[in-house]
């Protein structure tokens, strides 16, 4: 629905191109409506593949068959597979951002291959399963996943932008696929429930990876003992804090290596490292390799978008 909207705005709107094999990409930017406070984008009845907008300025106003109506404002990601259980769409303020279309048959050789890179399995099917029981879209906006996503993108230059929207958008497929939800987290993976100020310490970690993060402070920062933190966060989450820090840190410098062009002192940076013997030889023992080894590695693997 977006891709044809856009499409058929031509070349005004934005610029489109193409990333891998069946997955375009569009940054675009739609002018603010004069006449009336929301402008619609037509609703076609025809099922769609995946297309995932990073709205970056703006608001997308939602009306769905069934349900509730809301509305996506930015910073924020609405994911779209099926546009026929909606009864509107309309937009209001310059509506912004990063289009990823995915033809999920025609990059099927393509996503295999990213997902096999970064050890993922990805079923689309049981993704288009995931999306028809929530009426075809989804909104994510405020979730330690989108919080990392808009304070990541922010530094990155604007090919950077896109190449790493396209890497997201396969993660977000990828968790719809495993059922993993950030937003809607009550239990461990135990199946214990986890009590909100661990939820809301687990989710500042992942926002604050580049900060110097100790237990001291996250104390202070949420009102919590030491011993209620540690104890308490390797029951909710099966692991200590210290090696929780460690593995988010190493997943987003790998996301950083295999999308962006950014110098690995920087990414080790980016990502709470300050010294680089440090950041490699932590590197080093998560993937069984230095961090310029595996940009080499992702670069003969993964199609690049451009």
């Amino acid at each position: 629905m977006l891709k044809e909207y856009l499409l058929r705005q031509g070349s005004g709107t934005g610029r489109w191109g193409h990333g891998m094999p069946g997955v375009q990409i569009c940054r675009f930017s739609l002018p603010e409506p004069v006449q009336e406070p929301l402008r619609p984008i037509p609703v076609c009845g025809a099922p769609l593949q995946f297309e995932v907008l990073f709205c970056l300025t703006g608001r997308l106003a939602v009306r769905p068959l069934q349900g509730t109506s809301y509305t996506v404002e930015a910073p924020a990601i609405f994911l779209l597979s099926d546009s026929s259980a909606l009864r509107s769409c309309q937009y209001s303020g310059n509506l912004g951002g990063i289009l990823i279309a995915v033809d999920a048959k025609a990059a099927k050789e393509s996503l295999v291959t990213v997902c096999s890179t970064l050890g993922m399995r990805l079923d689309t099917r049981i993704v288009k399963q995931k999306m028809t029981a929530r009426n075809g879209c989804m909104a994510l906006c405020g979730t330690p996943w989108t919080q990392s996503f808009f304070e990541t993108v922010r530094y990155l230059s604007e090919q950077e932008q896109e190449r790493y929207c396209v890497f997201k958008s396969v993660e977000l497929l990828y968790l719809l696929c495993t059922e993993v939800s950030e937003s809607d987290e009550s239990f461990s993976g135990s199946g214990c429930p986890v009590s909100h100020s661990l939820l809301e310490v687990k989710a500042y970690i992942q926002t604050h990876l580049s900060d110097k993060l100790t237990i001291a402070f996250l104390c202070k920062q949420f009102s919590l003992s030491p011993t209620f933190l540690k104890e308490g966060f390797r029951r909710a989450y099966g692991m200590p804090i210290h090696s929780f820090l460690v593995q988010q840190r190493l997943r987003r410098a790998q996301e950083l290596i295999c999308t962006t062009r950014m110098p690995i002192q920087q990414i080790a940076q980016a990502v709470g490292y300050e010294g680089m013997s440090q950041f490699n030889a932590a590197f080093k023992r998560e993937y069984g390799m230095t961090p310029g080894q595996y940009r080499k590695m992702s670069e003969t693997a993964t199609p690049r978008p451009f």
